[in-house]
């Protein structure tokens, strides 16, 4: 019976948009297409959700790969936060049925230590009751150690969480180790699965 649900931070409690804060810098979204693809690639991204070092290590080593884009790096770094455009719509009062049903609410997420700039800023995150973040254990989705982790952190059955990521190899992941998993596309088509999921359920 699952008493859990468990969801990711970007990309479905809040949306986020690279691509868009840079194309403001740079001067055209295909040069902020470019930039995430060379300059910002998902390996850096992962190697700062990992966080063996801390966030400005990994900017300083791509301004010295990239040295004409080093002043880009650092308007990112100071204005970080403003990648992170808004609230994902519908999700609050989702979390506030699943709560007032009985549903224990956590989080797990690939993440540096810059996650707590979008907790302050978003209070969505309040009606999270706590959660695991890849910065804490160098671990991340969709690996099978990170949802190990979570399990263990929470004392938790994997087959009474459901897991929310709108990665589908993210869901993939927590799949095998017994989490039941939804991928996440909008608000309303998340409510539908749920409910058909919680029904079946009971």
């Amino acid at each position: 019976m699952i008493k859990n649900v468990v969801f990711d931070f970007g990309g479905v409690l809040v949306q986020y948009d690279f691509v868009g804060f840079f194309a403001k810098i740079l001067g055209s979204r295909e040069q902020g297409e470019w930039f995430m693809q060379n300059v910002l690639p998902h390996s850096i991204n992962n190697d700062m959700d990992l966080e063996f070092h801390n966030f400005r290590y990994y900017i300083e080593q791509q301004q010295r790969l990239w040295p004409d884009y080093a002043e880009a790096l650092d308007i990112f770094d100071e204005h970080y936060i403003d990648v992170f455009t808004c609230e994902t719509e519908g999700i609050r009062d989702l979390i506030l049925s699943l709560k007032a049903r009985g549903y224990r609410i956590l989080g797990l997420s690939n993440w540096s230590s810059r996650v707590y700039d979008v907790i302050d800023k978003f209070d969505i995150f309040n009606l999270i009751e706590d959660s695991l973040i890849s910065k804490d254990v160098h671990q991340l989705k969709p690996n099978k150690d990170i949802y190990e982790s979570f399990l263990n952190k929470f004392h938790v059955k994997a087959d009474e969480c459901v897991f929310i990521d709108d990665k589908p190899e993210n869901i993939e992941g927590c799949k095998t180790v017994g989490m039941n998993g939804i991928v996440f596309k909008n608000s309303k088509q998340l409510k539908q699965e749920l409910d058909k999921l919680l029904q079946s359920d009971n």
